[in-house]
C-alpha cells in the first residue's frame, strides 16, 4: 500500500482526486486526516472547481433502512417509492465532495451499502450530484480504534492511501499557522510528543489534541499562572506531556527577557543561549513590534542566530504591512536569507 507524510497527503491524493478515483486514507488516532482533507483538499478543489461543498458523513452512525430513504406510496400505480436518503445531497451544479470518515467503523452491511455509493455513486436509486468526488477515512487497524475488516470487492473500488506522522513537516506548518510560540518551540525540542498516544491515559498528545491545546494557549492572557497552563494541558494531553512541557515553561521564564528589558536596553538586554528560547522570544517581538518601537526591536533582533532574527522580521511585516518600508526589518530579512 502507497504510504506518504500527513504533510504531504493533499499532494498525494490530489491526482486521484482529480481523475474521479475514490481513495480511503488510512493514519493513526489524531494524525490529522480530516484536517487535511477539510483544509488542503476542498480549498484545492475550489480552486480548481469553483464553489465546492463538503458532506462529512459517518456511515458508521447510520442504519441499512437510511441508505433506502422513508417509503411513499403511489396509489394511482400502486407502488411504493423511497424518499432521497437525507445525505445525498441535491444537484446544484456545484462540485460536492463525499467524505466518509470513520469509515472503520462501518458494519458488514453498512460496507455493502456502499459498494454502489462508491462506484456506481447511487444510493437507494438516486444518484449523487454529477459533479462529486469520494473520499475515505480511517484508523488503523493496530491503533486501538475499533475499525472492521474492510470487504474485498469494496476495497478494489477505491484506491487506498496510508498517512504517516511527519513531526519536522508538522512543525513548520505550525509555525505557518501562527501557533504558540512556547508550543512550536517545545515541540522542536521534544518533537516525539507531536504524536505520543497513551494506552492508559485518555488524555495524549496528536496533532488534533495538540490543536485543541494550542486554543486554550492563545486564548489565556500572557501572564496566566502556570498552574492554570498545567491543569489545561493535563487535560488535553496528558500526564506525560505535561511534566515536560511545564519542565521546560519554567526553564523559559528563567532564560528569558522582559520585552519592556529589550526596549529599555536592546544593546545589552539577554540573549538566551539556547535556539528554542530565542525563537519564543523573537515571536514575541514579532507580535508586539510596531513603527514606534521597531528600531529598538531590531536592534536585539540582530544579536538574534540568522535564520530566527529574519523570520521575526517577516513574520512583524506580515501581521502590520506598515512595517514593510522599515530599514532595519528588512535588512534583517536580507541577512537571513544571506544576501
Amino acid at each position: 500500500m502507497l504510504k506518504c507524510k500527513i504533510t504531504k497527503l493533499a499532494e498525494t491524493v490530489w491526482p486521484l482526486f482529480y481523475a474521479n478515483v475514490p481513495v480511503m486514507i488510512y493514519g493513526p488516532t489524531g494524525v490529522g486526516k480530516s484536517s487535511v482533507v477539510k483544509h488542503d483538499l476542498v480549498p484545492m478543489a475550489e480552486r480548481e472547481y469553483g464553489a465546492t461543498h463538503l458532506h462529512d458523513t459517518r456511515l458508521s452512525t447510520k442504519d441499512i433502512v437510511d441508505g433506502t430513504g422513508m417509503p411513499v406510496i403511489d396509489k394511482d400505480k400502486m407502488a411504493t417509492f423511497w424518499t432521497r436518503p437525507a445525505f445525498i445531497p441535491n444537484d446544484d451544479g456545484n462540485m460536492h465532495v463525499m467524505f466518509f470518515d470513520e469509515f472503520g467503523h462501518a458494519s458488514v452491511q453498512l460496507q455493502q451499502m456502499a459498494y454502489s455509493l462508491v462506484l456506481d455513486r447511487a444510493l437507494g436509486g438516486y444518484k449523487l450530484p454529477k459533479n462529486n468526488r469520494v473520499l475515505l477515512a480511517s484508523n488503523t487497524r493496530t491503533d486501538g480504534g475499533g475499525d472492521n475488516k474492510m470487504l474485498k470487492p469494496l476495497e478494489n473500488r477505491m484506491a487506498h492511501i496510508t498517512v504517516e506522522n511527519d513531526a519536522p513537516g508538522l512543525i513548520e506548518k505550525m509555525k505557518q499557522w501562527g501557533w504558540d510560540s512556547r508550543l512550536v518551540a517545545f515541540l522542536t525540542l521534544r518533537p516525539g510528543e507531536i504524536h505520543n498516544v497513551s494506552q492508559t491515559d485518555p488524555s495524549f498528545s496528536t496533532p488534533r489534541s495538540l490543536e485543541m491545546f494550542n486554543n486554550v494557549l492563545k486564548s489565556l492572557p500572557v501572564d496566566t499562572k502556570q498552574t492554570v497552563l498545567e491543569n489545561c494541558s493535563q487535560a488535553v494531553c496528558g500526564d506525560g506531556f505535561t511534566r515536560q512541557f511545564m519542565t521546560f515553561i519554567t526553564n523559559l521564564g528563567a532564560n528569558l527577557p522582559k520585552l519592556p528589558e529589550i526596549l529599555a536596553n536592546p544593546a545589552k538586554a539577554k540573549v538566551p543561549q539556547d535556539p528554542h528560547f530565542q525563537y519564543v522570544v523573537a515571536s514575541a517581538i514579532a507580535k508586539n513590534i510596531d513603527n514606534k518601537t521597531a528600531a529598538k526591536f531590531a536592534e536585539y533582533l540582530a544579536r538574534l542566530m540568522p535564520d530566527i532574527r529574519s523570520m521575526a522580521a517577516h513574520d512583524a511585516i506580515a501581521r502590520d504591512g506598515s512595517l514593510a518600508n522599515d530599514a532595519s526589518l528588512k535588512a534583517l530579512i536580507l541577512e537571513g536569507s544571506g544576501k
